[in-house]
């Protein structure tokens, strides 16, 4: 129980400083400006889905189906902001302790170093689920007003979300470890996550014809794909305007879980043997 309050305690601490930061405001002003954004578009395209699906049949569109259409399209848009949002506050957490030489004034705490580190992962993953969580409440209240419903794909969606948020999250912090200097931090994870992983998943689609649903960005796409299974192949034109079954969303939890163990317990790991010089 000490533990427990001593890691709560030590969490609210690092979250005041997250939310007091230029980055939290600068994420906090990018959702907001997106938010209205795709309001903006829901409402223009609510009645045009011919515009946005030239060869579609608007007398097909149930509302139901009108609501998926744009709940996919607002879930895409989604998908990167965690990112971002995980790099502002992920990938500073370790380097700028040493960079910042404030690892000399926190490391002979009596805290140990384990306790620090779960204590600002849980303070990053607040302040980003708050950021992220006015884009979804915007795009509810749209929902709300225009469809008078929220479908089961959105509480999902949602659901899947906040893991993503966690993973995400957590293997930041363990790149985050690896460097010194936060410049490289910031830079290496925008690299593995949007150059690295998208090229060798383009790579294996072209040759090998097959989705590596075990890269991190491929298994978050089921965020949208609970809405329609729309695989991102960019080599292919095959969808379904059907959801992802059971099978494919456990198939991306067990990938984004075993992302969050691996890169949480590296993290760790790395924090408690680092030296400061």
């Amino acid at each position: 129980m000490a533990s427990l309050r001593l890691v709560r305690t030590v969490s609210w601490y690092y979250f005041r400083n997250y939310y007091r930061s230029k980055s939290f405001y600068l994420m906090l002003s990018v959702v907001i400006l997106v938010s209205a954004l795709m309001t903006y578009f829901t409402f223009r395209y609510e009645n045009n889905l011919s515009t946005i699906l030239p060869r579609a049949d608007m007398a097909s569109f149930s509302p139901g189906l009108k609501e998926d259409v744009f709940g996919y399209l607002w879930a895409f848009v989604l998908l990167d902001l965690p990112v971002f949002a995980a790099v502002f506050f992920g990938s500073p957490a370790i380097s700028s302790e040493i960079e910042s030489r404030t690892a000399y004034q926190i490391f002979p705490l009596p805290v140990g170093r384990s306790k620090l580190l779960l204590s600002k992962y849980l303070a990053a993953v607040a302040v980003t689920s708050l950021c992220i969580l006015i884009y979804v409440l915007v795009q509810a209240s749209v929902f709300i007003y225009l469809f008078h419903s929220l479908g089961i794909s959105f509480f999902q969606s949602s659901a899947l979300l906040v893991l993503f948020i966690f993973t995400v999250t957590a293997f930041t912090f363990m790149i985050s470890g690896i460097f010194n200097r936060n410049t490289y931090a910031y830079i290496t994870v925008f690299l593995i996550y949007f150059l690295v992983f998208n090229a060798y998943e383009i790579i294996v689609e072209f040759l090998y014809r097959t989705t590596p649903y075990y890269l991190l960005n491929v298994s978050a796409d089921i965020i949208d794909r609970v809405y329609f299974n729309i695989i991102p192949d960019p080599f292919s034109t095959s969808f379904t305007l059907s959801p992802a079954g059971t099978s494919v969303i456990l198939q991306s939890v067990g990938v984004m879980v075993s992302y969050l163990i691996v890169s949480l317990s590296a993290a760790l790991i790395i924090f408690e043997r680092k030296e400061v010089k």
